[in-house]
């Protein structure tokens, strides 16, 4: 029978299970955020006297969680363990198999214990319930003599502690660079039932801004801010991306279902606009949805149609997912780079010093994503002739200078849609929609406004 203990805790000899619960007054969303951001974490996960260093946390299955434990006064060897994410339902399950590790974080061969937390409301609260797994019965009463329940009890006290200060201040939870997750953008829920969050600016007739591969909203704040003196403008986290959701497995469809959704919340219409890889989902959304979009205007789409450059390699998507799914999340951006952006491998050594690299590595996952929207764009063969149908206005601009292949790409979407108009933006290159939002909006507003 299970043993009941103190904390809240049981221990179930039946079935080598420890289970601990807690409820919080904060909310789901909240707790959610607790659970999967680094930096929250890591102020509360270990024991009472016990600091936590996250070196990496990919929440998504597949994923890992890399963290070390050590007691603030030294007087005990650090503790390193890795959790392998297996099913990852936002706000909802986080079911992953924890190992403790060595110093080069490779398993040390005590076993893996599978452990799920369920996330469930409470009223205006939130309960949590955590099951930690041991493969038999000897290895239930290590655990047991080693105090680790207790450890789970304390790191989970502190946890509302933590809650409980974010909400005496306030505040939902701290905000770091790059991260929107538990922001205060509002959110709509799309057909699937994943949430996405969006963020709503300016006034006048509605577009959607779609951000590219690696990026949140917040990638394309600068072309959102300067359409946002004419327009009602949306931007958004794309699954995978920020405070959005990602369930699995991945399906470039559901993407447009999330537009769609987007859609609703601008009045049941809306012009789409994006740049470099995001325009692969703008035209199928456009396709897709019909006279619920009023026009495109799409910046240097990566259209390989011919011999002007090098195709997309055969694998690339599968090559993606694999180095991701190994926790290789650096490796995959560096093969991004080198593989399908062309950069000389020299350089990358040097691109890696910059912050940036960091947030491309946190959304490593969204290459293969962006991939499987492009697969067929970038072969070095003609546009295919029967993927959209759309009558819906489109603009696709060029920057002066940028590469040839681009513009062949666009003059071979003309030839394929009619409605197509190829534009120039004169002493620019690729990097123009981020880096250059002032006249992309303006030759965007001319476009679509007339």
């Amino acid at each position: 029978m299970p043993e009941d203990t103190a904390d809240g805790i049981v221990i179930d000899k039946s079935s080598n299970t420890i289970h601990i619960s807690r409820t919080y007054t904060a909310g789901v969303d909240r707790v959610w955020w607790a659970w999967t951001d680094a930096e929250a974490i890591s102020r509360w996960w270990g024991p009472q006297g016990w600091v936590a260093t996250v070196y990496e946390m990919d929440v998504r299955p597949g994923g890992r969680w890399r963290f070390q434990i050590a007691p603030v006064d030294g007087s005990a060897a650090p503790v390193r363990s890795i959790a392998t994410y297996k099913v990852v339902v936002a706000r909802a399950e986080l079911d992953y198999d924890d190992a403790f590790a060595d110093e080069a974080w490779q398993s040390d061969g005590t076993g893996t214990f599978p452990t799920a937390v369920t996330f469930t409301s409470a009223g205006t609260g939130c309960t949590v319930e955590v099951a930690a797994s041991f493969p038999d019965g000897q290895a239930l009463r290590r655990a047991v003599e080693l105090q680790m329940a207790e450890g789970y009890a304390e790191a989970l006290d502190r946890l509302g502690g933590l809650l409980e200060a974010l909400h005496g201040n306030g505040t939902d939870a701290p905000s770091t660079e790059g991260e929107t997750i538990m922001s205060d953008l509002p959110t709509v829920t799309s057909a699937d039932g994943t949430t996405i969050a969006y963020e709503k600016t300016g006034s006048g007739p509605a577009i959607i801004v779609i951000s590219n591969v690696a990026e949140d909203h917040t990638g394309v704040a600068g072309v959102a801010k300067a359409l946002s003196e004419h327009f009602t403008v949306i931007s958004f986290d794309r699954r995978g991306r920020g405070a959005s959701g990602d369930p699995q497995p991945y399906d470039p469809a559901r993407e447009i279902d999330d537009i769609a959704a987007l859609i609703d919340v601008a009045g049941g219409s809306a012009a789409l606009t994006s740049g470099s890889g995001g325009c692969g989902l703008a035209l199928d959304a456009a396709g897709a949805l019909g006279g619920k979009v009023t026009g495109l205007y799409l910046y240097e789409p990566p259209f390989i149609v011919d011999d002007s450059r090098s195709p997309a390699p055969a694998d690339y998507v599968e090559h993606q997912e694999a180095l991701v799914a190994a926790g290789r999340r650096s490796e995959a951006v560096e093969y991004f780079m080198t593989e399908m952006i062309g950069v000389p491998a020299e350089f990358i050594p040097a691109m890696k010093q910059d912050p940036s690299w960091d947030a491309m590595v946190k959304y490593a996952h969204t290459y293969a994503y962006d991939g499987r929207i492009l697969r067929g764009l970038q072969d070095g063969k003609p546009l295919p002739t029967d993927r959209w149908s759309i009558d819906a206005p489109i603009a696709v601009a060029v920057g002066g200078n940028g590469e040839a292949f681009i513009r062949e790409g666009a003059n071979a979407l003309a030839a394929i849609l009619p409605n197509v108009t190829v534009l120039t933006l004169p002493d620019h290159d690729h990097s123009a929609f981020w880096m250059a939002p002032e006249p992309v909006a303006q030759q965007a507003r001319t476009f679509l406004l007339g």
